[in-house]
């Protein structure tokens, strides 16, 4: 027996009836169980895409402009608290420290090789640009407390405060923030091997008339303001 089907025969055998509404029937059925597969697969797709933009901005480090100074700022605090008031060394020794901190937490989030990290652009993150722009941070830090050190030292001479401004005093500034940060890396990898806390010490570096030289300078300009 010959039957049309989108106009064209078909034969079925002797006996067989053609099930025209089963035919539309499981037609149905799959063109249902391919929307039902796409609409799936699609589900599935903007899940994983969801679980992949989740962990990327999980993953997202972003570098504040503040955050060495913020930590530095914070230490400070705690020493004019505890003390009433900080002087030069505190500063030197607070830069120091806020150097190794940033730096421990740097290497913490890298201990993992399979985890990934992104600037806030999306770009892959490394260690070694973590530590570039920890180390640029430390660099603008000394720079800022030179120059600190320097115009208060100018404008004392030119009050007549003080005969001249202490040029090598402000050069030895420099090479002590320097001594101070390898100080403290090295007490950084000591206390990590014997799982000690980083705090505070109270290191001295450079000569003590240097220190006595700029603390007068911060008082002075302290009474003059």
């Amino acid at each position: 027996m010959a039957i049309s089907i989108s106009n064209y025969p078909v034969y079925l055998q002797d006996g067989l009836k053609l099930d025209r509404n089963g035919l539309k029937s499981q037609g149905g059925q799959n063109e249902g169980q391919k929307v039902f597969r796409k609409d799936s697969l699609e589900i599935s797709q903007l899940s994983k895409n969801r679980e992949i933009l989740m962990d990327k901005i999980n993953h997202t480090v972003i570098q504040s402009a503040t955050s060495f100074s913020d930590m530095r700022a914070g230490i400070l605090k705690e020493i004019r608290e505890e003390k009433g008031q900080y002087g030069y060394s505190d500063i030197v020794n607070a830069c120091s420290l806020s150097y190794a901190k940033l730096y421990s937490e740097i290497e913490k989030r890298h201990d993992n090789e399979q985890e990934r990290y992104y600037n806030a652009d999306g770009t892959l993150l490394t260690k070694e640009d973590e530590i570039e722009w920890l180390d640029m941070q430390y660099g603008q830090e000394v720079e800022w407390q030179k120059s600190c050190a320097r115009i208060a030292a100018k404008g004392q001479a030119f009050q007549g405060n003080i005969p001249e401004t202490p040029t090598k005093e402000m050069e030895e500034l420099e090479d002590v923030f320097y001594q101070a940060r390898d100080a403290y890396m090295k007490l950084y990898h000591e206390s990590k091997q014997g799982g000690r806390p980083l705090v505070l010490q109270n290191f001295t570096f450079g000569n003590s008339r240097m220190y006595e030289m700029l603390d007068r300078l911060g008082n002075l300009q302290g009474r003059v303001k």
